[in-house]
């Protein structure tokens, strides 16, 4: 079983009452001073006036298609979060509040440097030398503007300790801003309407200028016949059309030209198709075949040796001289076709650039005159749309209406904003009231600790052994207590009747209610005063959780945990304790290693601790159990039920005796009853034969 290492201060509404009740003094003073005091901040405070304002902001699609509002939507009537923004950061831009503190002095309102606002319809000398940055820094601070919602309305709002001071300056900023904003927008038509004017003087003396050139035009160029144009471009077609067939014609002869010029025999011309086509080479091409086939067949019969063979050879001869003959002469006859077409051709295309080039002069007349009318034209309608535009932003500039409208002209507030003194009143008493309740419970829960003064034979009916005083380096009153103890535990171990089996060490067990008590730093200094006197001491550190190191310890056991687990023989250390020579000034020490689990150090303290204690008291004088907290784990009732001394540590200022009394009980409830308390950290007290001890310094043991 385990236990909270400390418990919270948690009282019932009975047990509040009582503490209420029995620490009423400290309540009602605490109430007193606390009330006092917030009524003196409350008399000098000034409650403040909220004075409110709605504007509307609503895109104005003007006459000429453009939007007079700032950063336009994406469509009529629709207003994004960012241009809300904007508005509100431009109402509390230098420029507006600057605009406004100009009206509110001239409506005779002044403000001084640190916001303390006065009218002045009282006070006819005007307030001067006020910073500008100061009176606007004033009135942004108390100044503020948020949408309503979703929608293009800003709430706007001031706060000051007059009423008619925090209307009017609302009033003046919110009428500054809408004037400052159609100013804007106006200006925009304005500068709009100036461009436009400008142009519409450059458009008028544009056509002026174009109009001269198109009359001067018409003087120089005269009168243009319009059929005279469809002639000559007929002529031109016509040439084009002659040109084209015979530069067909020449590049057929070319071509002709180039094969005949590549020909390498009589087979090579005939395969020209305008020297074969040719009347005369085609008889004569086909006589030649005709008697070559005659020939082939005659030879097939007589041979090439006959008489008849060889007059068909010479006729063959013949035939093919004179078609070469033919083919020859025709090919003369196309080369000088192909220098005829030649000369035509350059004929026709000289004829056809003449007339295209006449062409091309009354084309660029009849352009120019033609471009000088569009130009006219175009300046003409630039000159309408201008005038039209013009017309149009003079109507808007005349009935020009902002897009930011004063739907809720400011108010005058007719009560203060919260809190009021009346609720600052209120507020000042639950305060006091909650001031003395906890000073009540306070002052309990401090009369709680330990003190110097705390008798424990009265409240917790155990006796007060010794009182150890706080550790200082240049004062011994803490071994002297010490001492004190020790002798005591001698006194007491006198007393004891000891069991049948014989002399057996003295047991002394020493616990405490919470860890940080100091109880481990009294069991080596306890155990280092009975060495010191010649007895043999063991000590035993029964906190197997959180062992703690040995202090001056001189010779130390095996591993408790190994003890009571049995990993280690118990006769090994009773023939270590018996074969000691006594030394005086040393102790031994017996504790863990390291630190154990919960549940399996409780069951081995529980099974083993009591066994392992009575094996080893017949070995030593004195026995000291340095116990685990009694309200952390169990293991500190077991090790306390097993001593015949049982020392209960408190620690001055520290030790609570709700705490103590709990530990009692528990101890109480397994049978255990404490014998005496020892109050450790205390201030010294006056030795005998000495003068008074200085007051040492608290620490921690």
């Amino acid at each position: 079983m385990t236990g909270p290492s400390f418990e919270q201060f948690d009282p019932s509404l009975r047990e509040l009452v009582a503490i209420l009740w029995r620490r009423r003094g400290v309540a009602i003073l605490a109430f007193v001073i606390v009330l006092v005091a917030l009524l003196g901040v409350i008399a000098n405070w000034q409650p403040g006036y909220r004075a409110t304002a709605e504007v509307g902001l609503i895109p104005v699609v003007t006459a000429s298609g453009d939007r007079t509002s700032d950063g336009a939507g994406p469509r009529a009537g629709e207003l994004t979060a960012q241009q809300i923004e904007t508005v509100i950061a431009e109402m509390r831009s230098e420029e507006t509040l600057a605009t406004a503190l100009a009206v509110l002095r001239g409506a005779g309102i002044g403000f001084d440097p640190v916001g303390v606002e006065n009218s002045l319809a009282n006070d006819p000398a005007p307030r001067t030398g006020v910073p500008e940055t100061g009176a606007i820094n004033w009135l942004r601070a108390r100044f503020g503007a948020e949408r309503i919602g979703h929608s293009a309305v800003i709430e706007a709002s001031f706060v000051a300790t007059d009423a008619t001071v925090s209307q009017a300056a609302l009033q003046a900023i919110v009428e500054s801003y809408v004037w400052q904003r159609e100013d804007r927008q106006k200006h925009v038509i304005r500068s709009r309407l100036e461009d436009a004017d400008n142009q519409l003087a450059t458009a008028r003396g544009d056509l002026f200028a174009r109009e001269g050139d198109l009359l001067a035009w018409q003087q120089q160029a005269g009168m243009l016949d319009q059929e005279e144009g469809a002639l000559m471009l007929e002529r031109v077609y016509a040439l084009d059309e002659q040109a084209e067939k015979i530069g067909q014609e020449v590049a057929t002869l070319e071509l002709a030209a180039r094969r005949r010029a590549m020909a390498n025999g009589l087979d090579d011309l005939l395969a020209i198709p305008d020297i074969a086509g040719h009347p005369m080479v085609a008889q004569l091409s086909q006589r030649y075949e005709t008697e070559r086939q005659e020939f082939d067949r005659l030879d097939q019969r007589y041979g090439p040796k006959h008489p008849v063979m060889q007059g068909r050879q010479k006729v063959l001869d013949d035939l093919y001289a004179q078609l070469v003959d033919a083919a020859m002469t025709v090919s003369g006859q196309m080369g000088d076709a192909l220098a005829s077409a030649r000369e035509r051709l350059r004929l026709i295309t000289g004829q056809r650039d003449l007339w295209q080039s006449r062409l091309n002069d009354r084309h660029a007349r009849t352009q120019g005159h033609g471009q000088l009318q569009r130009a006219v034209a175009l300046a003409r309608d630039n000159v309408d749309q201008l005038s039209r535009q013009v017309q149009t932003l003079r109507r808007e500039l005349a009935s020009f209406r902002g897009d930011l409208e004063i739907l809720q002209s400011p108010t005058l507030p007719v009560s203060a904003e919260f809190p009021a003194k009346r609720d600052l009143m209120a507020l000042a008493i639950m305060v006091a009231l909650f001031a003395a309740v906890i000073a009540a419970l306070l002052r309990h829960y401090f009369d709680q600790t330990i003190a110097d003064d705390f008798e424990p034979q009265d409240v917790l009916g155990v006796p007060l052994y010794a009182r150890i005083p706080a550790r200082n380096m240049t004062d011994g009153g803490g071994d002297e207590a010490i001492g004190h103890l020790a002798v005591l535990m001698r006194i007491v171990d006198q007393n004891r009747k000891p069991p049948p089996t014989g002399s057996t060490a003295q047991i002394i067990a020493i616990g405490s209610a919470q860890t940080g008590e100091g109880k481990s730093h009294i069991a080596h200094a306890l155990a280092s005063r009975f060495a010191g006197l010649g007895h043999k001491t063991l000590l035993i550190d029964g906190d197997l959780h959180d062992p703690t190191g040995g202090e001056n310890t001189n010779r130390v056991f095996a591993d408790l945990v190994a003890l009571l687990s049995g990993e280690t023989d118990v006769a090994g250390v009773k023939d270590a304790a018996a074969k000691s020579d006594g030394q005086t000034g040393q102790y031994w020490h017996l504790g863990a290693r390291m630190a154990v689990p919960g549940s399996i150090a409780t069951g081995l303290i529980e099974r083993n601790l009591g066994p392992l204690v009575d094996q080893l008291r017949d070995q030593f004088d004195y026995i000291i159990l340095d116990t685990p907290p009694i309200l952390s784990v169990a293991d500190g009732l077991v090790a306390m039920g097993l001593a015949d001394v049982r020392l209960f540590v408190l620690r001055h200022g520290s030790s609570k005796k709700r705490d103590a009394k709990d530990a009692l009980d528990r101890l109480a409830t397994a049978g255990i009853v404490a014998s005496g308390i020892v109050l450790n950290g205390g201030p010294a007290r006056p030795a005998y034969g000495r003068a008074d001890m200085p007051q040492t310094m608290g620490g921690r043991v």
